[in-house]
């Protein structure tokens, strides 16, 4: 029983640390890429409509702080899985008598 309970808490962590790279890994996916530094002034400014467009939406992803709520969450998820796990597995104190 207890090898059962220390493979759970082992993929409970592991799956925690999973989903803090996701969550990483989303976050650099979601900020923009800067041009390299040779390249600002080597293009010529695009020509715009003489209509302007009706509607035009830009959205750059979510908001940083979904990111670092999820993080939050599984970092409070891989804490709390590993304090079960040592929990569990304390002894009890002894009392020693004379």
């Amino acid at each position: 029983m207890f090898t059962i309970r220390r493979i759970t808490t082992a993929t409970l962590a592991l799956l925690g640390l999973a989903v803090a790279c996701l969550v990483a890994a989303a976050t650099a996916a979601a900020i923009p890429i800067e041009p390299p530094a040779g390249v600002t002034g080597a293009t010529s400014p695009p020509v715009q409509p003489l209509v302007p467009p009706t509607t035009t939406m830009i959205t750059t992803g979510s908001p940083w702080w979904t990111f670092v709520l999820v993080a939050a969450a599984a970092a409070v998820f891989t804490a709390a899985a590993l304090m079960a796990a040592r929990l569990h597995g304390a002894k009890p104190a002894q009392t020693i008598t004379t």
